[in-house]
């Protein structure tokens, strides 16, 4: 569980600016200069279905480039947001610099997301086309593009 004040702090600090605000939890964005922003993304401890959300502390706090583009890092508390924020920075923007590394390697086209399992599941975190949509119906039913991606790790844990 992450203090919304603490994690607000650091994010300040480091010229990151709140984007949204909703029930489920709050966006912090830094524009990188580049027609890139990096998103942090910070869930609130409980459901807002079930009545019991805490909108003073965040589940977790995760960064990427916007639209959850590339690596996904994930910060274990307070202490190493605070610790490793400058550095996750530096790479989403050297990333962000080079097009082809964010990009799928089957299609060239669209951009990769990071795949996680789900609860219970085994399976490796891996980035995934953003084309991997099911188009169609019936017999013409597929997807745009099975495309993964290995030039970047899918997600960090920091």
């Amino acid at each position: 569980m992450f203090s919304k004040a603490e994690v607000s702090d650091v994010l300040f600090a480091n010229g990151f600016e709140v984007k949204n605000q909703s029930n489920i939890g709050d966006t912090y964005t830094f524009d990188l200069d580049n027609e890139w922003q990096v998103s942090v993304f910070c869930p609130f401890v409980g459901n807002v279905l079930e009545g019991n959300a805490d909108k003073l502390n965040y589940e977790t706090v995760s960064a990427s480039l916007f639209d959850s583009i590339g690596t996904n890092f994930k910060f274990r508390n307070v202490a190493s947001l605070e610790a490793n924020v400058k550095e996750v920075l530096r790479i989403l923007k050297e990333n962000s610099d080079n097009d082809d590394i964010l990009k799928c390697e089957k299609c060239g086209v669209r951009y990769v997301q990071p795949k996680e399992p789900t609860f219970g599941k085994k399976w490796k975190p891996f980035l995934s086309c953003s084309g991997m949509i099911i188009k169609g119906s019936g017999r013409n039913k597929g997807v745009l593009c099975d495309g993964t991606s290995k030039k970047l790790p899918a997600v960090v844990l920091l």
